[in-house]
């Protein structure tokens, strides 16, 4: 694989955090790709032409969006790792996105060159009257990361500890099929071992994998992030009458057991919150608990924590161990702007909350402000700022 040069701040020793300690090193596994956006003013009728107010190219995918953030909140403590393919570092377009991460810190030299004809690119149609966006996607002939490549980048990431930093977190996007990703998983926990405290997993799912496929990897991982639209085909496909014990979930918010009531925090001071009416009935919490029942016996020690993020309603949370469930509501804006990813936004500030320590209700918190800030701009810059003080 193609090498890229270390982001070191002197030859052999890692680039320094705030405090001068040694950074830690996240490895975030996830698409990159080139964006072509044209903004119109509405989305078009079948058969029909109309000029884009804006067109304009940019970097892309959960990868891309994700690290860019996290190099933001994490301000210098940790190296943040992209892992993935590209089909050449010399094909223009992944010269292009490639440059445009190591401009915005993120470290790339763990990168697969596989082949094809470009780089995967994504064309989205945004509308500025609603801010919804269609995006129609292309691999372009470049094939995904393979797993025996993510072995050796995370043999080799924990070997360079010393230099590059400790890794302190693994993050996959579930991109093939449940049986590559579980080598993947695999090979993490066999180098993780090395290493006193365990580092954590975290699996992004949005693909509508077969769920008895996906068992044994969702039994590997710390936490997971739920797509919305994965959890709503799992209960198109009746997910629920898999579980005897259904009839006993949350039925309603004002008949919801105690136990089952999930946890909440309040909008930050000055904030507008998604209205919270209905908790227990809501999908999201009857997927997860649904969820819990199906996955079974949790491995010896571990204790995940399944998020399941719900657009403009918030996120869900479920620590599988204990049964706790957890509901943020979404911070909105007074003027959404740029909702294109948002939830890579999320995802990047639940990561950086639980790195510094935040428990799951601190962490969706971390999560809503920041991607609610996203929505209220184009682009990532400058957001660290809606970080919780506590956070920062």
């Amino acid at each position: 694989p193609h090498l890229r040069s270390p982001m070191v701040a002197v030859a052999g020793t890692p680039m320094p955090s705030p405090g001068g300690a040694p950074v830690q090193r996240i490895l975030f596994c996830a698409n990159l790709c080139v964006d072509h956006v044209c903004e119109v003013p509405t989305f078009p009728k079948e058969d029909s032409g109309q000029r884009a107010l804006d067109y304009r190219k940019a970097i892309g995918g959960n990868g891309a969006n994700s690290t860019r953030v996290l190099v933001q909140l994490r301000n210098g403590r940790s190296r943040v790792s992209w892992l993935g393919p590209v089909p050449r570092c010399d094909e223009p377009d992944a010269a292009f996105v490639l440059g445009e991460l190591e401009a915005a810190g993120v470290d790339v030299e763990l990168l697969e060159e596989v082949g094809g004809d470009g780089l995967p690119s994504s064309f989205i149609l945004a509308s500025r009257d609603t801010t919804a966006r269609t995006i129609v996607s292309a691999r372009r002939g470049t094939r995904e990361m393979s797993a025996e490549h993510f072995a050796a980048v995370a043999g080799r990431a924990f070997a360079e500890g010393a230099t590059m930093g400790v890794p302190c977190w693994c993050h996959l996007e579930c991109r093939q099929s449940p049986a590559v990703m579980l080598k993947m998983a695999t090979s993490w926990h066999a180098e993780a071992s090395s290493l006193a405290a365990h580092p954590p997993l975290s699996l992004e799912l949005e693909k509508n994998w077969d769920l008895d496929e996906l068992m044994p990897l969702l039994r590997l991982c710390d936490h997971l992030l739920i797509d919305q639209g994965f959890a709503e085909r799992q209960l198109a496909d009746n997910i629920l009458k898999r579980c005897r014990d259904a009839k006993e979930l949350p039925s309603g918010p004002d008949g919801t057991p105690p136990s089952k009531r999930p946890k909440l925090s309040s909008a930050p001071e000055g904030a507008a919150a998604a209205p919270v009416e209905g908790l227990g009935q809501h999908p999201a919490l009857r997927f997860l608990c649904v969820l819990r029942r199906v996955v079974g016996e949790l491995p010896d020690g571990r204790s995940p924590c399944w998020v399941c993020t719900w657009g403009k309603s918030g996120s869900f949370a479920l620590e599988a161990a204990s049964g706790e469930t957890f509901f943020q509501p979404a911070i909105l804006q007074e003027k959404a702007v740029d909702s294109v990813g948002a939830g890579d936004t999320f995802i990047a500030s639940y990561l950086h909350a639980r790195i510094a320590g935040a428990g799951t209700q601190a962490a969706l918190a971390c999560g809503a402000a920041v991607a609610g800030r996203k929505v209220g701009q184009v682009g990532f810059a400058n957001l660290r700022s809606a970080v919780p003080q506590a956070l920062e």
